[in-house]
């Protein structure tokens, strides 16, 4: 159980750091603690976000910026907020519903038929094919884990628990 928990932990900080770092504007790391308090960094695209040693957590907000660990113990919940407004684009973008991911997933605001394939985090692949918009996608013999879903348009991550 233990060892389920620090994987769930593990693909929770990839996912936090991968959106925060990724980001192309500046982005809010919001973390909640167990006594209610919350404690908000700014993350540029220079930031990082990691375990150490699975006993904490350590944000770096950026180049020249204090390092912060965090005891896993004391954290409640991690969020990320945009600090910037969303482009104008942005609700025709490619989105994976559910994500996380259990058995199927599909493509939300994919135009027409598209190539897709499915990479494992170690750029292995997985799966390709062709789908239409908002068609199911059977990944349920998938191992638990981070992937990468590529269309013709975007490359997106995906989580299958």
């Amino acid at each position: 159980m233990k060892q389920l928990f620090r994987h769930g932990l593990l693909l929770l900080v990839l996912t936090i750091g991968m959106a925060c770092g990724m980001a192309a504007q500046s982005t809010q790391m919001v973390v909640t603690m167990n006594d209610g308090t919350v404690q908000t960094y700014s993350m540029m695209e220079s930031g990082r976000v990691y375990f150490e040693d699975n006993t904490y957590l350590v944000i770096e907000e950026g180049i020249g910026k204090d390092v912060v660990r965090i005891p896993m113990s004391d954290i409640r919940k991690i969020t990320c907020e945009e600090e910037v407004g969303l482009p104008e684009n942005q609700a025709a973008a490619i989105s994976i519903l559910p994500n996380p991911v259990h058995d199927v997933m599909m493509l939300h605001n994919l135009d027409g038929k598209q190539t897709v394939s499915i990479f494992a985090i170690d750029g292995r692949l997985m799966k390709a094919f062709e789908v239409s918009g908002d068609e199911a996608i059977d990944v349920s013999a998938f191992p638990v884990g981070l992937y990468l879903v590529r269309t013709q348009s975007s490359t997106l991550k995906m989580i299958k628990l």
